[in-house]
């Protein structure tokens, strides 16, 4: 009785176990327990598997669903059954054909919560006890899949169980094509077991799991429990017991599906954390390139100046809405633009509206579209007024009609201008305009509204394409030479030099003239065939540049020349290698190197008129030599020339070099002294002409002061004109003046637009009449030129060559400067051998250094070099040349000069003289000469001569000497005029009638032997101009006391 109710009681439990199984399946939750189960549950067992096929179906069909609603949209039902019914089918033919599939490995289960330690299996079950209810735990059991045990294993399990003959193992192969068996749970009713049956005698089939084992593993034989129990493990969730399913393992889908989701979920959220990673760095990336955009803001485009301050923009291209008076018009609103000394004079330093207009503007026409990219703004020039623009607007315009003010993204752009009237200012456009007008709409303004301006802007290029396929504006240039056409600060301008040096070494040589006060080298370059030494016969000639610091284009003019003729050279030039082989040419590209790097790191356009014009101690170094003009002009004056003053070689005033000279300028002065030079210019800037000495301009004499003109009747026609010029202060100038003008038309005129001067000049009118050319004293004189004290010092004539109005142009206007100015530099050059030259040799055939050449009617000398050689510029003609020289007899040559290239020789021969017993004779008698005058050349006509007569002794015909007789009528006439003065002046006296009686007396017996044969010594030796009149000395006072406009002493023994 005892056993049928035990099995009553175990059936009822296995009923209930499929039963919650069963709806554990239909709620999708599967936390099972596997149980072994006893072999008379095989039909028990076959229905739970078909169930749990079943189960496995809808539960794949469930997680594919799952899989495409998450990947997908959703179906529609329709396409959901096709698709159910479509795996089936393949699953049933997977079923038949395919084999059982292996036991992947088993995944990781998840960490249970509050996990009991799973009891050890014994090691044979034993029979649970009827009375005893199954204990149950609410833990939450983690699916535990242990893999297959090997058949071996089994077998002998199985055998120690006593269940080998009765369950056969089911192997992977059967599963494959077998479902498998569970016995019916009606059968375990049908053969009860009699309650008296001890546990060795219990049917074999029956086998029951003890509390202690785990679902899922094999029990262990070794250890053997009395009362086995069946153990259930409760998910925490649900109070259902879980399914018991087969002993076997079984493949779990539902955690494959899990995990494939899980792993998608996973991925995707890997993505998409990726995604917002890339975007943040994006996003990081560009906030710092836009922080970096507003704190360094984009460079503006840089362009060169449209051409105001250079005059390329025309007069009629400048338009402003006003102006104050007709001297301060549009025209005048260019950039360092000049003024006249006269505010209220034609022309003003600038622009200047008028003040009662509301609307003010200054309008620039380029005549085509350019690209504006900034202005330059500058206040009026005037040494009283302080007028300047601070601050403006800009427009631009395509037809002069419609304009648009420049917007900065917020607002209309106002820029702020000057802070004074000389500093330039430039504002830069953020980015460049494209228009054909622009004007500057003035807002406030210091003083008067006045303006000086210049605009920036880039052509565009032309619709034409070149035939190198490349672009050029209106203004570019292609130049022929390919030089190295930029601003070279003083490095880089050693260097250019070095480099040119180092290609052509057989005819350049490089040497330093001095240093600038700051300790700079003011570099030369010798260009010859053979350089380092002066060769007899070739004449020497000199560039200079670079005297006020901010005029550098002549400083890039003679560095593109050094290249030009180095490259020429060297490419065989027939004419440049005719100009290195017949001349010495020296090229100083900057005699003020301080000035300069200041003016260069302002830029071209930045430096105002003035920056770096003079030397780091304040000197012009121009007008810094000594003036000797007004000791020529003295001497002049007093008669002195050139019986004690020469009219050449004028040495230097006593401690000259030692007063107020720059250091470049004492330099200078010694490079000149050492080199014979015959031609030269400085190149300068601020205009386009060439002028020529003199540069400073003679003060007027006045008849009432000077003895010598009281008598107007005795002058001659051209001393008397030569006085009114003076008297009018024309009278500027030099004895060579026919020869200078040639010069400077030689450069001017091969300029390529220095002689348009239909414009005017660069700040008023043209004053050179159409010709490019002036006398420096008459257009701006100046005091101490470096022209005026080449001419008289020296042997060399000195132009000055104004290059343009730009002072520092932009470094791509160079290739159109070059261009303008090559060929007048290489002409220039060619007009050192325009004249004659040669050799004053004695007759052993010696060469006579310092030796005088005198030409008729020129009253300029010129000394020979210390080879004896020398060069006389003239101009075509016939000349009458003299060579002099201490100790030698003058000889007298015919020199003719014709149109040809090429200086005429004309050499000279000396004999020597009987000086040495002149001298001899002029220290016996006080150092002056002795001249004997016969009778027939005594007038009696008073008593005074009728006494004097006995003690005259006749004169020894000298052949040398001889005169004709209209000079020696000239000077008996003067003689006699000397005598009447000399009665008059006696007759003046106050003295008492016996003091003069005693005078008389003591006169007639010692001192007028020695006052009548103290003639006109000089006569004899010197010739006397035909201009002259009287004796050059009547008016002279011999004391020690300067004279009113000449503060210098002369005294003669």
């Amino acid at each position: 009785m005892k056993a049928e109710v035990l099995i009553l009681w175990v059936g009822l439990t296995l009923c209930c176990t499929l039963i919650c199984g069963r709806e554990d399946v239909k709620e999708n939750k599967f936390a099972g327990v596997q149980v072994r189960e006893p072999q008379t549950l095989t039909k028990n067992r076959r229905q739970a598997e078909e169930v749990d096929a079943e189960m496995l179906d809808k539960l794949t069909e469930v997680v594919e669903d799952e899989k495409t609603k998450s990947k997908k949209k959703k179906k529609t039902p329709e396409e959901i059954e096709a698709a159910r019914a479509k795996k089936a089918a393949e699953k049933e033919a997977k079923a038949k054909k395919q084999k059982a599939p292996k036991p992947t490995k088993k995944p990781k289960p998840p960490k249970p919560t509050k996990k009991p330690k799973p009891p050890k299996p014994t090691k044979k079950p034993k029979v649970p006890k009827p009375t005893k209810k199954p204990k149950t735990t609410t833990t939450v059991q983690p699916d535990i899949r242990q893999p297959y045990p090997d058949k071996e294993e089994e077998k002998k399990l199985l055998t120690k169980l006593g269940l080998d003959t009765s369950i056969q193992p089911v192997t992977p192969k059967e599963r494959r094509g077998e479902e498998p068996v569970e016995p019916d749970l009606d059968d375990m009713f049908k053969k009860p077991t009699s309650p008296t049956k001890t546990h060795s005698e219990l049917d074999v089939d029956y086998w029951h799991p003890r509390p202690d084992e785990v679902p899922g593993r094999y029990p262990d034989t070794k250890k053997e429990v009395t009362t086995p129990e069946v153990i259930m493990y409760i998910p925490e969730e649900s109070t259902t017991v879980p399914y018991i399913g087969a002993w076997y393992e079984e493949y779990d889908y539902t955690d494959l599906a899990a995990k494939k989701q899980e792993e998608e979920e996973e991925r995707a959220l890997k993505e998409k954390a990726e995604k917002a990673e890339r975007l943040r760095k994006k996003w990081e990336e560009e906030e710092e390139e836009r922080r970096k955009q507003i704190s360094v803001p984009a460079e503006p485009k840089k362009c060169p100046p449209l051409g105001l301050e250079s005059h390329r923009v025309e007069d009629d291209q400048l338009l402003a809405s006003s102006q104050s008076h007709h001297g301060f018009s549009a025209q005048r609103g260019r950039l360092n633009m000049q003024g006249s000394d006269n505010d209220e004079d034609l022309y003003g330093g600038a622009w200047c509206a008028e003040s009662e207009e509301r609307d003010h503007w200054f309008q620039v026409d380029a005549r085509r579209e350019v690209e504006f990219t900034g202005v330059i703004t500058q206040g009026r020039n005037s040494e009283l007024h302080e007028d300047f623009v601070s601050s403006y607007f800009v427009a631009f315009s395509n037809d002069s009609s419609d304009w648009t003010l420049l917007h900065d993204g917020y607002a209309e752009w106002l820029f702020y201008g000057n802070v004074d009237k000389e500093t330039p200012v430039m504002s830069q456009f953020a980015t460049p305009v494209v228009a054909r007008y622009i004007r500057i709409l003035p807002q406030s303004w210091n003083g008067s509204l006045c303006l000086r301006a210049e605009i920036l802007a880039c052509q565009l290029p032309i619709s034409v394409p070149t035939f190198s396929g490349s672009h050029h504006s209106e203004n570019e240039v292609n130049p022929s030479d390919d030089l190295d056409f930029r601003h070279h600060n003083y490095k880089e301008m050693r260097q250019m030099m070095k480099v040119i040096n180092e290609e052509c070494p057989n005819i350049t040589r490089i040497y330093n003239i001095g240093k600038s006060s700051q300790g700079l080298k003011m570099y030369a370059m010798e260009i010859s065939d053979n350089p380092g030494e002066h060769e007899p016969g070739e004449p020497e000639f000199r560039y200079t540049a670079g005297l006020h610091g901010n005029e550098a284009l002549g400083r890039e003019l003679l560095l593109l020349l050094m290249q030009f003729l180095c490259k020429e050279y060297n490419d065989d030039n027939p004419r440049v290698r005719r100009l290195v082989d017949g001349v010495r040419i020296h090229l100083v590209p900057s005699l003020n190197p301080d000035a300069y790097e200041l003016a260069y790191e302002m830029g071209s356009e930045m430096g105002n008129w003035a920056l770096g014009h003079w030397t780091e101690e304040g000197y012009d170094i121009f007008q810094n030599f000594p003036d000797l003009n007004s000791i020529l002009w003295g001497a002049e004056d007093r008669g002195w020339v050139p019986r004690i003053v020469p009219n050449h070689h004028i040495p230097l005033p006593e401690n000259i070099l030692n007063g107020s000279l720059a250091v470049e300028t004492k330099a200078v002065i010694s490079w000149m002294e050492r080199n014979p030079f015959v031609l030269g210019a400085n190149l300068q800037g601020g205009e386009k002409l060439v002028t020529y000495p003199f540069d400073m301009q003679r003060p007027p004499i006045s008849l009432t002061d000077n003895r010598r003109w009281r008598n107007n009747a005795e002058m001659n026609e051209d001393t008397w004109a030569r006085i009114q010029r003076q008297n009018e202060g024309a009278l500027r100038e030099t004895p060579d003046d026919a020869m200078f003008r040639w010069l400077a038309m030689s450069y001017a005129h091969s300029h390529l637009t220095m002689t348009e001067t239909y414009r005017g000049s660069c700040h008023g009118d043209d004053i050179t009449g159409g010709q490019g050319i002036t006398n420096r004293a008459s257009w701006k004189p100046v005091v101490g030129s470096m022209n005026d004290f080449s001419y008289l010092h020296t042997n060399c004539f000195e132009l000055s060559i104004f290059l343009g109005c730009d002072k520092f142009p932009h470094e791509s206007e160079l290739p159109l400067e070059w261009e303008n100015n090559r060929e007048a530099l290489l002409s220039f050059i060619e007009q050192v051998h325009r004249g004659i030259k040669g050799i004053v040799r004695d007759i052993d055939g010696n060469p006579l250094p310092n030796a005088t050449i005198s030409v008729e009617g020129i009253r300029h000398d010129v000394k020979t070099a210390v080879g004896g050689d020398y060069w006389r510029l003239l101009n075509p003609g016939e000349y009458k040349v003299t060579a002099k020289a201490d100790g030698y007899t003058p000889q007298t040559r015919l020199c003719m000069v014709g149109y040809d290239s090429g200086a005429t020789p004309c050499s000279f021969t000396l004999t020597k003289s009987n000086w040495d017993r002149i001298k001899q004779i002029m220290a016996l008698h006080g150092k002056r000469p002795i001249r004997l005058i016969t009778k027939a050349n005594v007038v009696k006509t008073t008593a005074a001569s009728t006494v004097a007569a006995p003690s005259i002794d006749t004169e020894p015909e000298n052949p040398a000497n001889t005169h004709d007789i209209a000079r020696r009528r000239r000077l008996r006439l003067m003689r006699i005029r000397r005598l009447r003065l000399q009665r008059l002046r006696a007759s003046l006296r106050t003295t008492p009638a016996t003091t003069m009686t005693t005078t008389t007396t003591t006169a007639s017996t010692t001192l007028p032997p020695e006052t009548k044969r103290t003639t006109s010594w000089y006569d004899s030796w010197f010739p006397v101009d035909e201009w002259s009149t009287e004796n050059p000395f009547d008016s002279v006072v011999f004391d020690s006391v300067p004279t009113q406009d000449y503060p210098f002493e002369y005294t003669i023994d």
